[in-house]
């Protein structure tokens, strides 16, 4: 402001007194820099803040399992950081309280519900303090699985083996495995549904213990064997084989017990009658065109490659006449008085078998082996009977007579 001092001359009086020109410069001064700014305070920085109240966030705590990891955290806000945490009284046996971070962890072991008061104190001056009271509920532990499956069942090479393991008890799904040992050759556990299946495929005890958990991580376990057997061999039981007709149809199964999986036959010996032919299956049939007796073995094989051998022979007789009931009828018989009378046949090849359909009539018989109609009847009759002869190739023929028995 070069014009104000030039405008006022500054004076020292002879007395040292400052003059009214140097004072009235003085105080223009105070007020021009009055209202260019020394009054304006729009622009100065609030005071700091005091902390916010301190309040502890957690209003319930999640409930715990007997014997199971537990974890949680209270939580707190406002105040200034770090925070002290204190709980009185204390938690239930084997659960610790972080003081730092307010973590609740451990695996309690006793059931029950437990208040407890949890304080929380930060780091202003002076120190903020809240509280807060909280229940703990710790429930008794679920009931753990039990393998309930004793013993397992023998099995045999070859055969298949399905057994399902048992188990009570437990939390969710359970999980099967095996923790010790080896199942027979071929045999495997389905860990879902603790299902033992396949076909073994060697002989011998094999043991092994199995374990089985469920979602809760509860296990129980259990020492177990099965014992695979060698198989049993297929025996053949046919010993001799009916003889056939020339020009008559031959069918005859043969037979065998034990074996596994699907028993072949064959014919390493010999030869069958010509047209007669044996099949995989074990079955020799056809229609023979020559007499005569063939000598052969017969040869039955298993899955497994275990065989047996039978020697066997089959006569094949010349054509005959067709077999027939020659007995046109039967004579009539009196109740009460004794009755005989002798079928007939011929052709075919003997000996003959003879039976009858319906009965006859009450006290008569029919001999099997001769065709003789004999006895006393005790009642009157008046029907139709018919009669079959069988030769011993098995032909046979039906003709139906009349027997009437009078009173």
């Amino acid at each position: 402001m070069p014009w104000i001092v030039s405008a006022y001359q500054f004076k020292i009086g002879r007395h040292g007194r400052i003059s009214h020109s140097l004072m009235a410069l003085f105080f223009l001064l105070i007020a021009v820099c009055g209202f260019a700014g020394c009054n304006d305070v729009s622009t100065a920085p609030a005071p700091p803040s005091g902390p916010g109240p301190l309040t502890i966030t957690t209003t319930t705590l999640p409930n715990g399992t007997a014997n199971q990891p537990y974890a949680t955290t209270v939580g707190g806000s406002g105040g200034i950081t770090p925070y002290t945490w204190s709980v009185t009284p204390s938690l239930p046996v084997n659960l610790t309280f972080d003081q730092t971070t307010g973590a609740i962890t451990g695996i309690p072991t006793a059931q029950g519900t437990s208040s407890h008061t949890f304080s929380l104190h930060d780091s202003s001056s002076p120190v903020q303090t809240a509280q807060q009271s909280l229940s703990l509920t710790i429930n008794s532990a679920p009931v753990p699985p039990t393998i309930t499956t004793p013993s397992l069942p023998n099995g045999a090479v070859g055969q298949a083996y399905n057994q399902t393991l048992q188990a009570t008890g437990g939390t969710g799904a359970l999980t099967w495995s095996i923790v010790a040992g080896g199942f027979p050759q071929n045999l495997n556990l389905n860990s879902s549904t603790g299902v033992i299946s396949g076909t073994p495929t060697a002989a011998g005890t094999s043991a092994f213990t199995v374990r089985v958990a469920d979602t809760a991580g509860q296990a129980d376990t259990q020492a177990l064997s099965i014992l695979i057997n060698a198989p049993t061999p297929p025996t053949i039981t046919t010993t001799t084989l009916p003889g056939g007709t020339v020009s008559q149809p031959y069918s005859q199964p043969l037979q065998a017990t034990g074996g596994t999986g699907t028993l072949v036959w064959s014919l390493p010996v010999g030869s069958l009658p010509a047209n007669l032919a044996l099949s995989p299956a074990g079955t020799i049939s056809g229609t023979p065109t020559n007499t005569g007796t063939s000598n052969f073995t017969v040869k039955v094989t298993d899955a497994i490659s275990q065989s047996d051998t039978q020697p066997l022979s089959i006569m094949i007789s010349a054509a005959t006449s067709p077999l027939e009931i020659t007995t046109t009828s039967l004579p009539d018989g009196k109740r009460n008085q004794f009755y005989s009378a002798t079928l007939a046949a011929s052709g075919g090849t003997t000996p003959y078998t003879w039976s009858v359909t319906p009965a006859l009539p009450a006290g008569l018989t029919l001999a099997s082996t001769t065709g003789v109609i004999s006895g006393t009847p005790t009642a009157a009759s008046n029907s139709d009977y018919n009669f079959t002869v069988r030769d011993s190739t098995n032909q046979a023929t039906t003709k139906k007579l009349h027997l009437r028995i009078r009173n």
